[in-house]
């Protein structure tokens, strides 16, 4: 098992996905600096008022933008692989330190019909946002091993929503989710709830 630095944040960070960050707690430009410096990974984890969860992806500093002149750091970080902490280790380090495991599909087949299927829907909804950019998805350039996490990015879902996907380990069930996500949000894109739904899109790089 391999011990990284922790990173919670009240975001969700998807592998292969790029995400901008303005760090500004001594603790995590400590933490940013050091994997900066020494290119490791260290590893994001969703945390809420009622808890930290275990399931997280990792991370490499891709790029600091701008260091401010008291340290604080406008970052571009990038997801690589899905983990679970087994152990937390407090008080090693001013940040969090764990021991991690690695968290991969039991069932990493993809239906190709049912991925056509999720992206000719996303790029319908893409088309309708009017009031949002959001990149329609070109089938033959996708680049992502787990395509639905690329869809994922951009679908208008909730903090809980991405983080039930990022659990996960079927991308077949991961794409049926977005299907069924994106047919509830189709007729709301006329009304205030659909606008509302796709105002979750912010964050992720369309890279």
């Amino acid at each position: 098992m391999k011990k990284i630095g922790i990173l919670p944040l009240g975001i969700v960070l998807f592998p292969e996905s790029s995400y901008p960050l303005y760090i500004f707690e001594d603790r995590y430009k400590k933490l940013i600096n050091e994997c900066w410096d020494n290119q490791e990974l260290f590893g994001i984890n969703l945390i809420t008022p009622k808890k930290m969860y275990s399931i997280g992806c990792t991370a490499i500093v891709s790029d600091i933008m701008d260091v401010k002149e008291n340290g604080n750091l406008d970052i571009i970080i990038s997801g690589k692989q899905r983990f679970k902490i087994s152990k937390i280790y407090d008080g090693e380090r001013p940040y969090l330190i764990a021991e991690i495991e690695k968290f991969e599909d039991t069932d990493s087949s993809i239906d190709l019909e049912l991925l056509k299927k999720t992206v000719n829907l996303f790029n319908i909804i893409a088309g309708k946002a009017k009031n949002f950019k959001i990149k329609p998805i070109e089938i033959e350039k996708i680049t992502y091993t787990q395509p639905s996490f690329q869809i994922a990015m951009k679908s208008g879902l909730t903090l809980e929503e991405r983080q039930y996907l990022l659990e996960m380990q079927s991308e077949n069930k991961r794409l049926e989710y977005l299907l069924n996500h994106l047919n509830a949000i189709l007729p709301l894109l006329e009304k205030v709830e659909g606008l509302e739904l796709l105002s979750r899109n912010d964050g992720y790089l369309n890279l």
